[in-house]
């Protein structure tokens, strides 16, 4: 009797040993992926301090989840343009290539899209010095603002740090009409600094989704499972997929994965972003907790998974290039890097970089496409976009957009605002009542200190 209890004893103390040292491992894997990727985007892509970077980035957040901020080692490789960072015995590196910007690790098989090399150097990214900030204007609008003192002052407040600090706010612009009445930044970003987006690539790539639904080369029934039987995905993958998911249910986030959406190690969500090689697996891998279209549940999982069917509808085009053809030329937009996975796919739900006047005229494009005036995306799209779901809970959500049915998200804006939204307090506000677009942009750890009602507020009572 006594030598089975020792025996079962011994047997729960490896069990929970192995379980320790499996998180341990998980949260270096992630600590470390988090701080390569980081510091790769924000000194080659961003161009900004690598301190700043450190300090108002990577160590904070790294704090939050315990003393692995102390525990981080790293070094950068300027020449190679390459970020090798360790933290609890595991090592992840993130290298920057042109154009698409820095990717964590390598595929664990030839990537599904291939990243090309260019040999003119020209294209690899301007520097500061190339970079001029275009005018943003609508020829056929003119401003109706006349109180720019009090716009000012609205920007004052945004930037201004309230006691308990970490607002840290490096850009704002408020555009009406199609011109700018108002902007501001925080040093050491300027209007040359192409800025991380986090989640508002989501609104991104439904907007990509969108072109290729207009065009007719994508559409919104089409199967995720033959996506996934076309990229690849193995048989135990195929077989937790329901054959009724749709890229509507992707961009809607109503596929009913078992899918977690917290930011700790070990979760779904930062195993997708510092760890998997092609994230497009990471959702479809989870199986479905409910059948598809019955429950609302916020995932980036789920949009990159659509990310994959967006790239794979290019048909051999490099996304890079696509993107320059469709949004960059017709937009004038200064800059935009779209980061991939190790496969090659673009990571919708998180790695956009463009410069705060590249988010304000995508804000634009949203804006005329809403009231039918744009040649890039349809009316008919762009008001399906930000529909309320019928899913349960999904009414304050539409394809790739947040809503504010019933004033939820912004109370004293009009119920058809809607916004795209990302980690650390970034925003792209579009009111189509009042021809408003605001975008705020920082490193806010604790997002409601960003406070963006407050600034809505105050821009709208200057109307």
């Amino acid at each position: 009797m006594w030598r089975i209890m020792f025996w079962a004893l011994g047997l729960n103390v490896i069990i929970g040993l192995t379980l320790a040292i499996r998180l341990v491992g998980q949260a270096g894997a992630i600590g470390a992926g988090y701080a390569a990727k980081q510091i790769c985007s924000g000194v080659f892509v961003a161009r900004l301090p690598e301190r700043f970077i450190l300090d108002t980035d990577v160590l904070p957040r790294l704090a939050t989840v315990g003393p692995l901020a102390r525990l981080l080692d790293y070094e950068l490789d300027a020449s190679n343009k390459q970020v090798v960072a360790k933290m609890l015995g595991q090592t992840v590196t993130a290298q920057h290539r042109p154009r698409y910007g820095c990717t964590l690790g390598e595929a664990d098989h030839a990537p599904l899209f291939p990243f090309v090399a260019l040999v003119d150097n020209a294209l690899e990214g301007p520097d500061d010095t190339d970079l001029a900030p275009a005018p943003i204007t609508t020829p056929a609008l003119t401003s109706g603002v006349g109180n720019e003192q009090t716009l000012q002052s609205a920007l004052d407040t945004a930037f201004t740090e309230p006691p308990e600090g970490g607002r840290n706010t490096l850009a704002v612009i408020v555009m009406h009409r199609g011109q700018i009445v108002a902007e501001r930044y925080g040093a050491p970003v300027t209007a040359m600094t192409p800025m991380q987006g986090w989640s508002m690539n989501k609104s991104l790539m439904a907007t990509f989704i969108g072109r290729q639904v207009d065009k007719g080369d994508l559409e919104l029934s089409a199967p995720v499972l033959d996506a996934l039987r076309d990229a690849g995905a193995d048989g135990k993958t195929l077989d937790k997929v329901d054959p009724s998911l749709t890229l509507r249910h992707l961009l809607s986030m109503t596929t009913g994965f078992d899918f977690s959406e917290r930011y700790f190690p070990g979760d779904d969500v930062t195993d997708m972003l510092y760890r998997q090689p092609g994230m497009w697996r990471s959702a479809p891998d989870t199986g479905h907790a409910l059948p598809p279209g019955e429950q609302w549940a916020y995932s980036s999982g789920d949009i990159n998974t659509a990310s994959l069917m967006w790239q794979q509808s290019l048909k051999g085009e490099l996304y890079p290039d696509w993107i320059e053809a469709h949004f960059s030329q017709p937009l004038s937009l200064d800059e935009i890097v779209l980061e991939p996975d190790a496969s090659g796919v673009q990571v919708g739900s998180s790695y956009a970089y463009l410069t705060a006047r590249g988010w304000a005229r995508i804000g634009q494009l949203w804006l005329d496409a809403w009231h039918g005036r744009s040649e890039v995306i349809s009316q008919a799209w762009q008001r399906r976009a930000v529909t309320p779901g019928t899913a349960k809970g999904g009414e304050i959500y539409g394809l790739g957009f947040w809503l504010n049915t019933g004033h939820r998200a912004f109370p004293s804006a009009p119920e058809n605002t809607f916004h795209a939204g990302g980690n650390s307090g970034q925003f792209v506000v579009v009111i189509p009542d009042k021809e408003l677009v605001i975008v705020r942009l920082g490193l806010t750890l604790n997002e409601s200190r960003a406070d963006m009602n407050a600034l809505l507020d105050d821009v709208l009572a200057t109307l």
